[in-house]
């Protein structure tokens, strides 16, 4: 039977692999996106920083990146289309190749060892689980398995939890526990941002896209025309 696969991985030469080292205040998400080259190497990312100059120069000298193009026609989702150069080391072409697909794909919260990537698969079986992991394994990865059910047992209750970033969850959460949503506020931005170990400015911009995505994912039901 299908199952979802939730799993986090990191890999020296993996998908920007030192723009994820050298700006751990970075969020990234890989936009969902159908095409019609087989062999494309072109994804689409939405990089979440304050600084899109300094992200820009970062990427540009990566060692996994052989062409990067901002796309400023979608300013509001700060988009970049990334090529990978051919010897990165990327996970979604053996998943594609075992019958699933990456449902979705997000940079992973910052921690010990390298920094890398947080994902959710669909695939056919726990079989095609197995064939990755030892695939991710022979290669050199860093990879835990953090959830792994049927497909029809996934919880669907809070769907638009699924639009968060690890970080965003992880600012949201800590602002909610430590009162920063109180009237009167129980801790200001700064206090904040010191418990998270982050900058002011840092943390206001993923309350502020946290917030907004969880709007947009079980407020909305008609997004306004942009």
């Amino acid at each position: 039977m299908a199952t979802i696969t939730e799993i986090r991985f990191a890999h020296e030469d993996g998908a920007l692999a030192d723009t994820l080292r050298d700006l751990p205040d970075l969020d990234v998400t890989v936009v969902r996106e159908a095409s019609t080259e087989p062999q494309r190497n072109r994804y689409f990312l939405a990089l979440d920083h304050d600084g899109p100059e300094e992200v820009q120069a970062v990427l540009e000298r990566d060692h996994t990146v052989r062409e990067v193009t901002p796309m400023p026609e979608f300013e509001d989702r700060n988009l970049w289309g990334i090529e990978f150069a051919p010897e990165t080391k990327l996970l979604g072409p053996r998943v594609t190749g075992e019958g699933g697909f990456v449902v979705d794909a997000r940079s992973s919260a910052p921690g010990s060892g390298l920094r890398g990537w947080h994902e959710r698969w669909l695939l056919p079986d726990r079989e095609a689980v197995h064939a990755i992991w030892q695939f991710a394994r022979d290669e050199g990865f860093e990879l835990e398995v953090l959830d792994l059910r049927k497909q029809g047992s996934v919880d669907t209750t809070y769907p638009a939890a699924d639009a968060l970033t690890d970080e965003q969850r992880t600012a949201l959460l800590a602002a909610y526990e430590q009162g920063y949503f109180a009237e009167p506020r129980e801790t200001s931005l700064q206090e904040l941002a010191d418990s998270l170990d982050h900058s002011p400015s840092a943390v206001a911009g993923r309350l502020k896209r946290g917030m907004k995505a969880l709007i947009g994912g079980s407020l909305v039901v008609d997004p306004p025309e942009r």
